[in-house]
């Protein structure tokens, strides 16, 4: 019944030992069964008699067997009696080859969407808009986190924390950092620091909403953001968003219909059509907001990127009425993997937050908050920022060019006054599918359309980010494209 795996960096004596638990485990050596002895046991195996030995040294020290001196090794008598299990003749099964034990409850909602995976490794990758790591600060946040970890003053941060709102320092960095960019202006303890944006409106919803309460969206939208309204028990309404941005006045029209609890809305360059709210329509929502008191949940997830103009100021800054929730991450600015967001409301709603929080991120990242907070300190952010504004400015210019001079005739789209991707409308002739499809098949991997697509809504459009190419990286990619839309007009 042991196998042991002679190239595998666990030792030989431990692999005896978990094994021999397996068995014991699942009743194939019953409490009482003498083992053999050590001699015997080492000469079976073909390994050196001590290595048996360590071997059944732990194994009494964690209570599995007795060692009785002169008589043996025996099972230990209080291991519980069990039906043994059948010999297998192979290695022991793995826990992810079994299947559940248990009764699984059926949870009122659970995401069951999956995006399709490629299980291919793709010549060329279009994303829905990702910034480039390559020019990040990501060496000077290095260093920071290198500093923190062999200093005294870093030691602090690896202990535990008394609040469950993020590191102190980073926070204060923020209250200034608003203030200058957004004109929003808090106090620390108006910030409460997360693991990305979707924690943050996972925690939003699962304090601001009951069973049933009714959430107002835009249709396309940010899917994952849904996924969260629902996992809280809401119930998702949907409006349309045109070049303005969100349908304000289809959400007054339900809410002289209903009690609605929150409108989720994406402030500057919509997932995924990349537009703008309006200013008429910002002040609308806050005047509805108070009029009918629901929440506003203002996603702003990339709004250091504008190139036409400065943005406008999100809804947060005119807020006076402590309506508006803001929620913002370092993903687009810094990295996607740093998972390092940011949630700005009124103290008692942060407060309320916290409690949750230590339940889903007990104590954070406090060594890589605090890096980031050096980085805004010696002014790393703010350069970096003015850099990737004019470098993706540039990227955003050629790659509209470059759409308009291959795929002009198969395809719509707007150049965006900002964020890191374009809104790519088919011609009805064009399924978005077969695109993607056809794609796949010439080594391409584009954005899923499942990301904002629902059963009732699929715009034959996709998402596709810039930012992320070098200008002398896009002109293949785009070729594929083109050459996998032909394909997919071959076949309608």
């Amino acid at each position: 019944m042991i196998l042991l795996e002679r190239e595998s960096k666990q030792p030989l004596y431990l692999q005896i030992v978990n094994t021999l638990v397996q068995e014991i485990s699942k009743g194939t050596l019953i409490s009482g069964l003498k083992l053999p002895g050590a001699r015997k046991m080492s000469e079976q195996l073909g390994v050196n008699r001590r290595t048996v030995g360590m071997a059944y040294e732990e194994l009494e020290l964690q209570g599995w067997i007795e060692v009785k001196p002169k008589v043996g090794c025996f099972v230990h008598p209080k291991i519980p009696l069990l039906k043994p299990k059948e010999l297998g003749t192979g290695l022991p099964r793995i826990m992810a080859e079994n299947p559940i034990g248990f009764d699984l409850p059926k949870q009122p909602y659970f995401p069951t969407k999956k995006i399709k995976s490629l299980d291919f490794k793709p010549l060329y990758t279009l994303d829905d808009g990702f910034p480039d790591t390559r020019i990040a600060p990501l060496a000077t946040l290095g260093k920071n986190i290198n500093f923190l970890m062999g200093n005294q003053s870093g030691a602090g941060l690896m202990t535990y924390r008394q609040f469950y709102c993020g590191d102190i320092r980073l926070r204060e960095e923020l209250v200034k950092y608003l203030a200058e960019t957004r004109s929003i202006r808090v106090s620390v303890e108006n910030i409460l620091i997360t693991r990305g944006s979707l924690m943050a409106f996972y925690l939003l919803f699962r304090t601001i909403l009951l069973p049933n309460d009714a959430v107002i969206v835009c249709e396309p939208g940010f899917q994952e953001g849904f996924e969260a309204i629902k996992l809280a028990g809401g119930k998702v309404i949907k409006v349309p968003v045109d070049s303005d941005g969100m349908n304000v006045d289809a959400v007054e029209e339900i809410c002289k219909k209903q009690k609605i609890r929150a409108v989720f809305v994406v402030s500057h360059h919509q997932f995924p059509t990349t537009v703008s709210l309006s200013a008429n329509r910002r002040i609308k929502l806050l005047e509805l907001a108070e009029k009918y008191r629901f929440a506003i949940v203002e996603d702003d997830y990339d709004y250091d990127f504008h190139y036409a103009s400065s943005p406008i100021l999100p809804i947060a800054s005119s807020d006076y009425a402590g309506v508006v929730a803001y929620v913002g991450s370092f993903s687009k600015t810094i990295a996607p993997s740093l998972r390092v967001g940011f949630l700005v409301a009124s103290k008692e709603l942060v407060e309320q937050i916290s409690y949750l929080s230590r339940f889903v991120d007990s104590y954070g990242n406090t060594v890589l908050e605090r890096a980031i907070a050096m980085l805004f300190d010696a002014g790393e952010v703010r350069r970096h920022l003015k850099k990737a504004l004019k470098v993706y400015r540039k990227r955003r210019d050629i790659f509209c060019q470059l759409l308009q001079q291959q795929l002009n005739e198969f395809i719509e789209f707007d150049i965006p006054e900002g964020g890191l991707a374009v809104w790519v409308q088919f011609n009805e002739n064009i399924p978005v599918g077969k695109v993607e499809t056809e794609a796949r098949k010439l080594g391409l991997k584009l954005p899923s359309s499942e990301i904002f697509s629902t059963e009732e809504n699929k715009p034959n459009a996709i998402r596709i980010g810039f930012a992320s190419m070098k200008e002398s990286e896009m002109l293949e990619p785009v070729q594929l494209l083109r050459k996998a839309i032909e394909n997919s007009k071959s076949q309608v």
